[in-house]
């Protein structure tokens, strides 16, 4: 008897599981995005990058996973340490590239796509962004050149009391 309702458990489990799965694919096509966004998509991986901060080089571990049917790209720096920090990527209604940064700084800038080469990408703060950038600490662009599949550059400049603050260069490498 035990055996007998074990096997009806899994069997109806089994086939819950596929209906539903078939059910929460149905419709669902893969996410093509700006050109910007189809190559940021790219990324999407583990990664280790070297920066400078003055005289000493410091190693960093980053993540890039898309989410949301292929339609958002979270990358996540600084991994493990107090000062992780999340930025979110994805196009918005015109297919134009932006990013929102979860900023150690506490605040939360929103970058637009505003140039875009064959390797290269800039993004600068949006006029629509909530920050005070009179006061506020905040990411103000941010770079990526691509050198290869497995090797990129990201410049970040930061800007404080409404002047170029600190402008760090990562070079980054794919882990796997």
């Amino acid at each position: 008897m035990n055996n007998t309702l074990l096997i009806v458990v899994a069997t109806f489990g089994l086939l819950f599981g596929a209906t539903f799965s078939a059910i929460a694919d149905q419709g669902h096509k893969p996410y093509v995005g700006s050109k910007a966004f189809e190559r940021m998509k790219q990324l999407e991986g583990n990664w280790e990058a070297s920066m400078k901060m003055g005289e000493q080089t410091m190693k960093m571990i980053a993540s890039y996973k898309l989410t949301s049917g292929g339609s958002v790209l979270i990358e996540t720096t600084h991994e493990g340490a107090p000062h992780e920090m999340v930025s979110v990527y994805h196009d918005n209604k015109n297919k134009n590239l932006v990013m929102t940064h979860y900023c150690a700084e506490q605040n939360q800038p929103k970058l637009v796509l505003t140039e875009m080469g064959s390797n290269k990408l800039m993004m600068d703060l949006a006029s629509d962004s909530d920050i005070d950038t009179a006061k506020e600490k905040h990411i103000h662009s941010v770079s990526f050149q691509f050198e290869d599949k497995d090797k990129m550059t990201q410049t970040w400049t930061s800007y404080a009391d409404g002047k170029k603050d600190m402008v760090v260069k990562m070079e980054y490498t794919r882990v796997n």
